[in-house]
């Protein structure tokens, strides 16, 4: 017996990027990278191979601030400009776009202006993973079902390593025993989640690997990694 998780990888393209993408394709994992606008602009060909090798690249704003110190127009300008370098990643890689999602930084959907953002999503042709089958209670009880953007069920949190916040020991400890919190265990059979991962150089300098030695976890443990379907609400 499975349980099936939807990888979903944040903050892309950095340098450890087409290490990640080359042990996804390698190993058969679908994911969707999420790109942030200023890393495109350093990074593009990073991302454009992505594109190449099968990844779906979603948008993840232009400089990752928290959407609830923008005003709303603020806001639809980190989405837009990311938007432009999202279509020419794809015009380079010479794919069609097959959907267009997003992620706000942080989860952080806006504060006070945040249906005016779903509203954006939903008139500019903004779709997300399928989470209907997520029964996770902490996703259900934030509203999370009803939005538009994409979020998680799971948050691996490895990005806390290099300030110090957590040690690998902590994630693993935490990507096995669950999140309280959210009322999740990835490892629970017949159960799906979206689970959210980062392609940061930074934690791939203080635990080499981190990536593969975390899905490989996952994938030891019969944890079957799902290609996305899409809601589309347009």
């Amino acid at each position: 017996m499975s349980s099936f998780i939807y990888l979903t990888i944040d903050d892309i393209p950095q340098q450890v990027t087409p290490d990640i993408v080359g042990y996804l394709f390698k190993k058969n994992i679908p994911a969707v990278m999420f790109a942030v606008g200023e890393n495109l602009e350093k990074y593009m060909d990073i991302a454009v191979q992505a594109v190449e090798s099968g990844i779906l690249i979603g948008n993840h704003s232009y400089s990752h601030p928290a959407f609830e110190d923008l005003t709303y127009e603020e806001g639809v300008e980190e989405i837009e400009k990311t938007e432009r370098l999202i279509e020419e990643v794809y015009r380079r890689a010479g794919r069609d776009r097959p959907v267009k999602v997003f992620r706000f930084p942080y989860l952080n959907k806006g504060g006070g202006n945040k249906e005016l953002f779903q509203i954006y999503l939903k008139e500019h042709g903004f779709s997300k993973i399928d989470d209907s089958m997520i029964d996770s209670k902490g996703y259900k009880a934030a509203g999370w079902d009803k939005d538009i953007d994409v979020t998680c069920s799971f948050d691996i949190q490895e990005y806390n390593i290099p300030p110090g916040t957590l040690t690998f020991e902590d994630v693993v400890k935490r990507l096995l025993e669950g999140d309280p919190g959210m009322g999740t265990n990835i490892f629970n059979k017949n159960e799906y989640n979206i689970v959210l991962l980062h392609s940061h150089d930074d934690t791939e300098r203080i635990v080499p690997g981190y990536y593969k030695r975390l899905i490989d976890m996952m994938l030891e443990q019969n944890v079957e990694v799902m290609k996305p379907e899409w809601m589309k609400f347009s």
